[in-house]
């Protein structure tokens, strides 16, 4: 029987299988389509989370569905953002992921992060972030949807952008290989990540 050396995971080698996936999206495009393309790339974000808390000794969860807040004796039993992660199996972080974050997702990830906020099943002290490639927003809706968020919350949405080189452009997509420059992982930023779940 064939034996494989195990390769241990290290921060250098999620960057490098991010890159290679990004690489890879430009196949998906041209075999499979535009709807598995960026399905495929939403997935590259969350594996970067997954495989970061893994590295750190966390579990970074999906499908981990917490119930919202009773109001007027109704809740909304399944509410979720990307991954839940756990520390020793206490929820600290809540993390929502995109490819991109434009305003439409950002008030859609608002409201579910709010959500999740008011949950009997989240500790008050769980700390909540987006983790997006390219910031689709403009400054002054990126800022005004953080600062509604602390006022609703009292919480701080915090954002990471590990594709920061360029704004959004839907006519520069992540699985179109003219433009792959365009979201190589900026490791300032991505540390920065890192830092942030550590803490």
């Amino acid at each position: 029987m064939t034996q494989f050396a195990v390769v241990p995971l290290t921060f250098s080698t999620v960057i490098a299988e991010y890159e290679s996936a990004v690489d890879d999206l430009s196949g998906i495009h041209k075999k499979k389509g535009g709807g598995k393309s960026r399905s495929s790339s939403g997935i590259i974000f969350e594996n970067v989370v997954t495989k970061t808390c893994q590295i750190l000794g966390m579990e970074a969860k999906k499908n981990d569905y917490k119930r919202s807040e009773f109001i007027d004796g109704l809740h909304l039993p399944k509410k979720q953002v990307d991954a839940h992660i756990y520390v020793n199996g206490i929820l600290k972080k809540m993390v929502e992921c995109k490819t991109y974050l434009d305003s439409c997702y950002l008030d859609r990830a608002m409201s579910d992060l709010k959500k999740l906020v008011n949950s009997p099943d989240v500790p008050d002290d769980v700390e909540f972030a987006i983790f997006a490639g390219q910031n689709g927003c403009d400054d002054n809706t990126l800022a005004y949807c953080k600062a509604e968020f602390k006022r609703d919350t009292g919480k701080i949405l915090n954002t990471f952008f590990i594709n920061p080189q360029y704004k959004r452009d839907s006519k520069r997509p992540i699985y179109n290989p003219d433009y792959r420059s365009h979201f190589y992982l900026d490791v300032v930023e991505y540390n920065k990540f890192v830092e942030w779940v550590q803490k």
